[in-house]
């Protein structure tokens, strides 16, 4: 498993940080999904054998957001930069 982080814009409330968990969860591969509002930023852990951080980040498109920056770490995961 592996875990990425995603920076976002677009988010107007915890509803829509809600929504955005929802749609990631769905993608297939993803086992978890945690989207913060106050800090813009989207957890997701995920079988990278199934999905790649490109999926992560269409379905983020798919679901009416977008990405603030790409997700960081060659491999997606933190590269610890952001202190997230």
């Amino acid at each position: 498993m592996q875990i990425g982080m995603l920076k976002l814009a677009g988010l107007k409330s915890e509803n829509c940080a809600g929504v955005l968990a929802q749609a990631l969860k769905a993608v297939n591969g993803v086992s978890n999904a945690s989207v913060s509002f106050g800090d813009s930023k989207a957890t997701v852990t995920y079988d990278e054998d199934i999905v790649s951080t490109q999926r992560l980040q269409v379905a983020v498109q798919d679901a009416g957001y977008s990405i603030a920056k790409p997700v960081h770490g060659e491999d997606g995961a933190c590269c610890g930069g952001c202190g997230g």
